[in-house]
């Protein structure tokens, strides 16, 4: 609970300067106008680790889809006991652990009592909660089935992030075998072999041509790696700033479901999103026009944003949704089949569901895929960087002890 230092006036005229916790400043001055004191000024205490680093580092303030899923999870178990929303807030912001999303809660909290409606105030934080999220929380106002559409968010939020947590996963071992391999390799080569050069010539040995490439790779990383580091930081902005733009971003999601593997992964993941994400805002009440405006921002992919946006002019003359699914190559047939039929007998958002449930299992088994195959590659190149620098080292030294023994 935050806690203010505030200043006021008894009856007696007298100034006071205290100390006080509150759920917030609504419930401060309510706490301070109940022992009859006059508010002269009041301000939230900024001490403490968690201040520091929130203002050192204002990233550390963004929750992850984790945090969200959480305190869905809390709220829908308060309102579906019966508690009050405000209520539920305040009891989540007690138990609230991540510095802005804390925060965050205290203004909604602030904004419920004001009179707003709470789906306008998630509205307000949108780097919190997605439209996504509004929209569900909206239909559950105006259905009067908050605590389901509660329910149904926070399952489909710990589904999303329980995929994103598997992904990282699969790419944290893959990543970290070859940055270590990568270091290992500069270290033998910038430090270890031209050492082993100068004892080499000065023993008369001749330098076979394996040895003569790394110490000529090795000078140039000496000589010109702040340059080469430079034009390595210049094209990793370009394609950032690139990326950034439309036509960059649709370019590289294109390219990454082309790419062998990861592609497959990409794809995988790609499709269930979307088909997990409409048939949850369907199963809401959300009319079908809103619902795939919302998916084409949440999707994550330029290419299947662009088919979506085809779909919704479709849909707006009349036509079904499948066509312009099956036109662009991205939805496997069976996908766009079973949309047909899911259409055509009124049962979308059930269909969209048992797609998702499919390809959240075709995820799982993407990932291993990427992982069998990433690895013994990766293997190999570490085995072949590290061989060809252990083989540079060794045949000069055999080719002294050769000198040696004639």
């Amino acid at each position: 609970m935050p806690s203010y230092i505030y200043k006021v006036r008894d009856k007696a005229g007298q100034v006071i300067k205290g100390e006080m916790e509150a759920f917030d400043t609504t419930a401060l001055r309510r706490k301070l106008d109940q022992r009859g004191y006059f508010i002269i000024e009041y301000s939230e205490k900024r001490t403490g680790e968690s201040d520091i680093i929130a203002r050192l580092f204002p990233g550390f303030k963004k929750a992850g889809p984790a945090d969200i899923a959480v305190f869905t999870w809390q709220l829908y178990t308060m309102v579906d006991a019966g508690m009050t929303l405000v209520s539920s807030l305040r009891i989540i912001i007690k138990q609230t652990k991540n510095v802005g999303l804390k925060a965050v809660i205290v203004k909604i909290c602030n904004r419920v009592e004001e009179g707003a409606s709470f789906s306008s105030a998630l509205s307000e934080h949108p780097q919190y909660f997605s439209r996504l999220y509004v929209q569900m929380v909206n239909a559950g106002e105006v259905g009067g089935v908050l605590d389901e559409m509660l329910r149904r968010l926070a399952v489909f939020l710990e589904g999303q992030a329980e995929i994103k947590g598997r992904v990282r996963s699969a790419l944290i071992y893959p990543v970290l075998l070859l940055v270590i391999s990568l270091c290992v390799a500069a270290f033998l080569i910038i430090y270890v072999l031209p050492k082993f050069a100068v004892v080499f010539q000065d023993m008369g040995g001749s330098m076979p041509l394996p040895t003569q490439i790394l110490l000529m790779v090795s000078g140039l990383i000496k000589n010109y790696g702040f340059v080469g580091l430079f034009i390595l930081a210049g094209l990793f902005i370009a394609y950032t700033r690139y990326v950034s733009t439309e036509r960059g971003r649709l370019e590289a999601d294109r390219i990454g479901l082309k790419l062998p593997v990861i592609g497959d992964l990409v794809t995988k993941t790609t499709i269930a999103r979307f088909t997990q994400t409409l048939s949850i805002l369907l199963s809401g009440g959300i009319p079908i026009l809103v619902s795939l405006d919302v998916v084409t921002e949440v999707v994550g992919n330029k290419v299947v944003s662009k088919t979506l946006r085809e779909v919704i002019a479709s849909v707006k003359e009349g036509k079904p949704i499948a066509q312009p699914l099956e036109e662009s190559g991205v939805f496997p047939d069976m996908v766009v089949n079973m949309i047909r039929v899911g259409e055509e007998t009124g049962a979308l958002d059930k269909m969209l569901n048992k797609i998702a449930e499919f390809y959240n299992k075709e995820v799982d088994e993407a990932i291993k895929t990427f992982t069998k195959v990433i690895e013994p590659l990766l293997v190999v190149f570490m085995t072949v960087v590290i061989g060809f620098i252990a083989i540079s080292i060794f045949l000069p030294m055999a080719d002294i002890m050769t000198h040696i023994r004639h």
